[in-house]
């Protein structure tokens, strides 16, 4: 399984996403959009030219700005657990 997760630093949301990722046991990639000029400019493409975040990628599965129930239903989808 791939996981990447595309966020900004101090973001509510991407901070709670990557706190629950860190304590897992399952590694992923996390891009911040403010940093990386590839994930901001692939990020713009995903919503029409607009940057937003989160936007977390599993697999071949892209996850548009989940909620926090929509990422809690996704991990337990996947079994993943804190």
């Amino acid at each position: 399984m791939t996981i990447v997760l595309y966020g900004k630093q101090g973001h509510a949301y991407t901070v709670a996403f990557k706190n629950f990722l860190n304590s897992t046991d399952v590694p992923y990639v996390y891009k911040d959009v403010s940093k990386d000029v590839e994930a901001r400019d692939h990020s713009k493409k995903l919503y029409n030219g607009v940057l937003k975040f989160p936007t977390l990628f599993i697999d071949d599965a892209i996850y548009l700005t989940p909620s926090t129930e929509e990422f809690n239903k996704i991990m337990q989808d996947l079994r993943l657990r804190a």
